[in-house]
């Protein structure tokens, strides 16, 4: 036996310990790995038993995915009237409130039925920090594959790995329920028919008509032209099916979109 295979006392050396202390340490990463996936869904688990669905629970949730994936910036936003609305933030992102216009690769993942994919490198417009080489990553959030909103993380290091995403697709699956049932009684099977038939502006549109909104009110508000808005209306009672505005805003009404005042 050559002798850089034998100790001082004439012994075979394990060769394989090297290998065997590095699998350990493997699986000991890969153990710890786990533990903290498990903690993150738990501890979003338990918030929602304990406070419910409100703005402390979904900061707390960004606040453990960053540490968890490595993010430095974080958002969370939820679909409303043909348009996300940023719930909570973390970072430097768009400010608590802001609107984000559903188009792009935003209005492609949340297309009903919604797909669980990661959008990543996308470059979106929900970040504030000017970093070009930042990874961004975006969750769907969804419920019954019906889009609810979106999580977007953005960091240099952002982990991505198997493990990661089987948890973020549990995490959106519990959080599209919280939102449903905080938003109120869940919606029909005829309701989301209409809903998926309308394109986000139409449904943006469809939320104002209850407020008694004019062609011109609707084109100042959204910043589109009267008559623009016009054939957006128009649209709209085609595909509910109805006659006139009033009609469709008592459609709006029941289908959970409630605008009971009239501003500019």
């Amino acid at each position: 036996m050559p002798n850089d295979l034998l100790d001082n006392q004439n012994q075979p050396i394990d060769t394989d310990q090297p290998t065997s202390a590095r699998a350990l340490r493997q699986s000991v990463k890969q153990i710890q790995a786990n533990d903290a996936h498990t903690r993150t869904y738990l501890s979003l688990g338990q918030a929602l038993f304990e406070r419910g669905w409100d703005i402390n629970t979904a900061s707390s949730l960004l606040r453990s995915l960053c540490t968890l994936l490595s993010a430095q910036h974080a958002l969370l936003a939820i679909e409303s009237s043909g348009k996300l609305v940023v719930f909570s933030q973390l970072g430097q992102t768009l400010p608590v409130g802001a609107r984000i216009p559903m188009m792009g690769v935003l209005a492609m993942m949340l297309k009903n039925p919604v797909r669980f994919t990661l959008y990543e490198h996308k470059h979106t417009q929900l970040w504030t920090h000017g970093d070009v080489n930042h990874h961004e990553c975006l969750i769907p959030i969804a419920l019954g594959q019906h889009g609810k909103g979106v999580i977007g993380l953005s960091g240099k290091k952002l982990t991505l790995g198997t493990p990661e995403v089987e948890t973020l697709q549990a995490i959106a699956g519990l959080l599209g329920l919280a939102i449903s049932q905080h938003q109120g009684p869940a919606r029909t099977e005829a309701d989301l028919t209409i809903l998926e038939a309308l394109t986000p502006r139409e449904r943006e549109i469809l939320a104002l008509l209850p407020a008694g909104f004019s062609n011109n009110e609707l084109g100042a508000k959204l910043g589109i032209a009267p008559g623009t808005a016009k054939i957006h209306v128009e649209r709209i009672l085609n595909k509910l099916g109805v006659k006139d505005r009033t009609q469709a805003a008592v459609k709006a009404v029941e289908l959970g979109y409630k605008s009971s005042f009239k501003t500019i």
